[in-house]
């Protein structure tokens, strides 16, 4: 009897069919009744009519309650594959995607389970797929971020060489940008020792500072092309001072960049982490060598404004002559003198008590006080006559054909006009004053050192009298 339910609820009709054959049955139940009303209340009598005994009639009354049982069993069959159907799909709508509608019919409802797996496991995949593209634009958008702040770095460190920042400052700044483009990464610039024909450590970021100490590679074992350690270039391929800069740091992965400097290897741009299974990308090395291009411009910049400092003749802020030349002026003028047997006269002009007068003015003014100071020595003396600024508060006058005598008559009206006039072209916190030494060759000495010592000496005698004073 199970066998034969069984073989009914499968049968692979479709669910209209179903549907039908189970109406058909379950109409049986009120036939039934109306059947035993009539037979028990209306036509109490009808078994006569019908030939058949009570017995018969309720042995098809049980029959056909069977019947409609089996009806109620077939509904039953297609009613709980729906709901259970629905309740699943409640739960994939509510975002649990892994869920799968288990599927025992081959009829409409069955179709309609494999549908929804099938579209479950679309969005699944869709989901799944969503997924990896997120990660992808993750990567995208970290790579777009480095290359930004690469471009950043990159106009900042423009903005301090056009500036004529410090070499320190700027390869300072440049390790930090290249450390910062990878995380966990360090960096480091090494430049040439032509002396000791060595690299040595100038800038480093995120390396122990007893690393760099001390640390020298020969100038022979340096390479003047790239040189890469990673997993596609292991260490054994390198040549030894990448080997000995991975022994040195423990780093995994390594990149080393020449700095060129006049078509000459001057240093060496250095990057690494220690990351497993890592290869620097084609791209982060085309990077690395802008930001290696950008040393070299910063070093071979420093070296003209070094070249350049040493050429100037001119103090940039009162444009009077500097040291360098003064000394030069002074020794060209003694030979003259010594050949030609005529004087020359030295001055050297201190301001009394200038750094209290700076910290009471402050560097706005004082740069104003020291500018009137230059034209009024200046204008003190004549066109032959050499006036220079040796220090911030030092300066000096090359007076040639002028004997001791003559050098001290003008050294005198230079104090005078300072002491009384300074003061009216800015207000000072009190009376401004000079002390002036004043030397003559050949009396004091045949070399400009030996005249603008004795004049240093002539000062702080000055000094010691009370200040405000000419010493020759």
């Amino acid at each position: 009897m199970l066998s034969f339910f069984k073989q009914l609820s499968l049968v692979p009709k479709g669910l209209r069919y179903k549907t039908m054959i189970a109406f058909s049955l379950m109409s049986l139940i009120p036939l039934l009744i109306c059947f035993w009303l009539a037979t028990n209340f209306i036509f109490p009598n009808i078994d006569l009519f019908l030939g058949l005994s009570m017995g018969n009639i309720s042995l098809i009354l049980v029959i056909l309650l069977f019947i409609a049982i089996l009806g109620l069993h077939l509904t039953r069959q297609m009613i709980d594959p729906i709901v259970k159907m629905a309740d699943e799909a409640r739960i994939i709508a509510n975002g649990d995607v892994s869920k799968v509608i288990e599927v025992k019919c081959e009829d409409e409802i069955g179709d309609l389970g494999s549908s929804l797996n099938a579209m479950t496991q679309k969005i699944k995949e869709n989901i799944e797929e969503l997924k990896r593209y997120g990660e992808q634009t993750k990567m995208i958008n970290i790579e777009i971020n480095k290359k930004v702040l690469a471009l950043s770095g990159l106009l900042q460190i423009g903005n301090l060489i056009s500036s004529s920042s410090e070499l320190s400052k700027i390869l300072n700044f440049i390790t930090q940008k290249v450390a910062d483009l990878e995380d966990n990464a360090f960096s480091l610039v090494m430049l040439l020792d032509e002396k000791k024909k060595e690299y040595v450590v100038f800038s480093s970021y995120n390396v122990k500072e007893d690393i760099v100490q001390g640390f020298r590679i020969s100038e022979n074992e340096m390479s003047l092309h790239i040189t890469t350690i990673d997993k596609n270039n292991p260490a054994a391929k390198a040549n030894s001072a990448a080997n000995k800069l991975t022994a040195a740091l423990e780093a995994r992965n390594l990149i080393m960049l020449p700095v060129m400097v006049i078509r000459k290897q001057r240093g060496i741009l250095i990057v690494g982490n220690n990351k497993e299974d890592y290869a620097f990308k084609e791209d982060e090395k085309e990077l690395l060598k802008v930001f290696s291009k950008q040393t070299s411009i910063a070093f071979e910049n420093d070296l003209l404004i070094l070249k350049a400092r040493e050429l100037a003749v001119k103090d940039e802020l009162t444009d009077l002559y500097n040291q360098s030349y003064i000394h030069t002026r002074l020794d060209e003028e003694i030979k003259r003198a010594i050949t030609y047997q005529r004087p020359c006269g030295y001055l050297l002009i201190d301001v009394d008590d200038f750094k209290n007068c700076h910290d009471q003015l402050g560097e706005g003014k004082t740069e104003i006080l020291l500018k009137a100071l230059g034209e009024m020595l200046k204008a003190s003396v004549t066109e032959i006559d050499k006036v220079g600024r040796l220090t911030s508060d030092k300066f000096a006058i090359v007076l040639p054909e002028k004997n001791k005598k003559q050098s001290a008559a003008i050294a005198e009206e230079i104090r005078k006009k300072i002491e009384g006039g300074l003061n009216r072209i800015i207000k000072t916190p009190g009376k401004l004053t000079v002390s002036i030494g004043v030397s003559e060759n050949p009396i004091d000495g045949s070399s400009a050192e030996e005249l603008m010592a004795k004049a240093e000496k002539f000062v702080k005698q000055a000094k010691s009298f009370g200040k405000n004073k000419v010493v020759a």
